[in-house]
This record gives C-alpha cells, structure tokens and sequence, in this order.
C-alpha cells in the first residue's frame, strides 16, 4: 500500500514539473477557501456582536429593576447591575466557543446530556424574564406582549448559540486553508494526499483486511467445490457401472425370454395334440387326473427367485404357505391363512357356489416388510387370481410405485415365459359383485380345458 502510495505522489510530482500553472491553481483555490472562512468569521461575529449587545442592553435595563441597583453601586469602578449583564451575555458564547473548539479533551455532561443545553434555556430564561419586566412598566397586560417577550428571548439565544458554533467551525477551515496555502507555497504540491488522518487509515486497514477475508472466503469455496466434484464423479462413476451391470443383466434375460417364448411356440402344437388325445378318451382323461391328483399331493420345495437388482435388500418374498390338506372334492379340508381378510372370505364363498376347483392358497408381496395379498393358484390351468387386500392386514406400510411396477412386472413375465394367466382384482371389484368375479374365473379356467 505505501508502494501504490509513492507511485501516486511521483506520477503526481510529475505533473507539477510539466505544467507550472498547476500550482498557480492550487494558490488561488487555497486563498480563496482562506478568504472566504475569514469573510465569513467577521459577518458571523458582527451578528454576534449585535444580538450580544440587543440582550446586553435589555439585562442591564432589567437588572437595575429587578435587582433594585443604582449606578453608583459598583465593583472595581463597574456598575454592578452592568457587571452582572455582562456576565450574563458572555456566558453562552464563551462556554459553546469552548466546547466547540476541542480545548476540553471531554465534553461536560449531566445525566447525559451536554451542559451547553442547560446554559441555552436558562438565557432564554433569564432573557425572557428580563423582557417581561421591561414590559410590566406598561400598564397593558395583553398576552401577546409576554408572547413576544418568549420569542425575543429564543431567538437571541438561538442566534447567540449557533452562532458562536459556527464561528468556531470557520475558523477550523480558515486555519487549514492557511496552512494549505503555506504548504503549496513552499513545495507546490497539493497537501490534501499527503495527510491522512486516523479516520481514513482505519478505512484502509478495514479494506485490506475485508479484501483477504474474501480471498481466504473464495479459496475455501474453491476447495469445497473441488471436493463436491470428486464426490459426484466417484457417485457418477459408481452408478453407471450399476447401470452396465443391469443392462448386461437386462440382455442375458431378454435372451432367455426370447428362448422360452421360441420353446413354447414350438411346443404349442404338441400341446394341440395332447388335447385332441384327451378329449378322445373319458377314461383316459379321469386317470391322468387321477394320476395328477396324486402328484399334486407331493409338497415340492418352490424355485428360488431371480434377483435382478443389485440390493439384496429388494428380495422379492414369495413363499406357499396354505394348502390344501387333502385333495379331494370335499369343501371343509380347505386350510385358510390366519389373518385372512374379509375380501378373502368372501372371494372363497364366490368359488365354493360355483364348484371351481380348489386352489393352492399363498400370499404374495413385491418384497419383505410389505403386507400381502391373498393368491390362488389354479395350478393345473396354469391360473393364479390375486386379490388385492393388503390394505387388512394391519400394517402402516402400503406398496409404492416401484412396488407396483415390480408387480406388474411379475404378471408379464408369468404370462410370456411360464404361460400362466394372472387375474388382478381390487377390493371394490370383490366387494360389489363376488359372483361376477368367481364367474369370470370359472370361464378362463373352462377356457383352459
């Protein structure tokens, strides 16, 4: 900063060397600014003189009354009453000289308030005392007279203070315009650069100091902002080697769809051909169900499920756990869940009337912790029915969106790779017409016969 400082100040001796009218300039602002705040000084103290000499000349008329004095009672050959108004009109002016010029090092005060206040209404007092005894000789007592006389106080008073500060004041500027004008006349340079007072170097310092503040602040920011980068291209790098793996995923499975798909088109025409031989028979058909009644009694374990996620905390939680007893044509060995809702009862008195025939009964959510629907699986027509009554089982959790997706996504593939037809029904479906569900369910399983 002293560098930029001397820079300043050479660049600026450089200027004077070339142009001399320069300095010329810098006199006549200077004696000017000198001649103006002298001016000035003597008007203001002519008003001064002259409203001191109006209150004067009013408390020394007052006090010869007031105080019962003669001229020929004097102090040091001065009248008193004369010594007293004196005093009285030189108090003001002197006492607000004082404290205007700095000479105390502190203010006066009394209970926080500057002791030249209370100097300023006791003159307006005693102004105003003065001129209502000068005009009680009169015999009116009109009130304007004391309200003229309140006037006549303040405004000598005001003009006796603002006044005398005002003086002090120019004669601040007329002293530092004289010194200026000293100064250009010995260096011929302008002495406002080279004085700065502590007002103006706190400011600096206060400047340099918000000016590192902000570089530390914006280096910080600058780190932060590094780190946050790191972080989101390590995040991003993470996520799309997730996603690769998924997609590698996603086509080994859409190859193995394709194969299936491919499988059951071809085996299409050797089921055609199974049909045709069963329904040729009675005898035959009634063995083979036989036959598949007793298989059905055997309880395989279930096939594990494909995790295609990456989380094996998204397990999907699939597992029989109901059914039947003994497969035979009899209603009463059909075991229920414990907590079957009453969707569920209902649903199973709609298929009892219509004599279908009896299902294995599971429970099915998207994934652990979810409530469960009600599942009959008609495993020999390869038809599963679900009913939505996760919403009874008492628990605060429901299914959210990704939780339907994977469901729907479980109905799809049932459909495309297993050929099982999966039929979806709602509560409210249940709940206003079980017959017309149960009878729909009745034809897709004639249909598969």
């Amino acid at each position: 900063m002293n560098e930029f400082s001397s820079n300043n100040q050479e660049k600026l001796y450089e200027q004077i060397e070339n142009k001399k009218e320069y300095r010329e300039q810098l006199e006549d602002r200077y004696r000017n600014q000198e001649n103006t705040a002298f001016f000035a000084i003597c008007l203001f103290t002519t008003f001064l003189l002259i409203s001191s000499i109006a209150q004067f000349a009013i408390l020394d008329y007052a006090f010869e009354i007031l105080l019962n004095l003669d001229n020929y009672e004097q102090i040091f050959n001065i009248p008193i009453k004369t010594l007293i108004s004196l005093l009285v009109t030189a108090f003001l002016p002197v006492a607000c000289i004082i404290d205007e010029s700095g000479i105390l090092q502190k203010r006066l005060k009394f209970l926080g308030i500057s002791l030249i206040w209370f100097l300023f209404f006791a003159d307006i007092c005693l102004t105003f005392r003065a001129i209502s005894t000068i005009s009680s000789i009169s015999a009116s007592k009109d009130i304007w007279i004391a309200v003229t006389s309140l006037v006549i106080a303040a405004v000598l008073s005001t003009s006796t203070l603002y006044l005398s500060g005002a003086i002090v004041k120019l004669f601040h500027n007329w002293e530092k315009a004289r010194n200026y004008l000293k100064t250009v006349n010995i260096y011929g340079v302008d002495p406002k650069p080279l004085y700065k007072d502590a007002e103006q170097i706190k400011l600096s310092e206060e400047k340099e100091a918000a000016k590192q503040e902000a570089k530390e602040a914006r280096e910080e920011l600058e780190e932060e902002k590094a780190r946050y980068e790191e972080q989101i291209i390590s995040q991003e790098t993470k996520y799309t080697q997730k996603i690769q793996g998924l997609e590698d995923k996603l086509i080994n499975y859409k190859e193995y769809s394709d194969s299936m798909f491919e499988l059951k088109k071809n085996f299409n025409p050797v089921k055609k051909l199974i049909v045709d031989f069963a329904s040729q028979g009675k005898n035959i058909f009634e063995k083979l169900s036989s036959l598949d009644e007793s298989v059905k009694e055997l309880n395989f374990p279930q096939p594990p499920q494909i995790d295609v996620s990456l989380d094996s905390s998204d397990e999907v939680i699939e597992k029989p756990t109901y059914y039947w007893a003994n497969y035979d044509k009899s209603e009463e060995n059909l075991r229920l869940p414990s907590e079957l809702s009453p969707v569920g009862y209902l649903l199973f008195e709609a298929i009892q009337k219509e004599h279908l025939p009896k299902p294995i009964v599971r429970e099915y959510a998207p994934k652990e912790g979810l409530p469960k629907c009600l599942v009959l699986d008609f495993d020999d027509y390869n038809v599963v029915v679900y009913c939505r009554d996760e919403k009874f089982k008492g628990k605060e959790t429901k299914w959210n969106a990704e939780d339907e997706i994977n469901f729907k996504s479980r109905l799809n593939n049932q459909q495309s790779i297993e050929g099982i037809q999966g039929l979806v029904f709602t509560v409210e479906e249940i709940m206003n017409n079980p017959s017309k569900i149960s009878a729909q369910i009745k034809d897709i399983i004639s249909s598969k016969v």
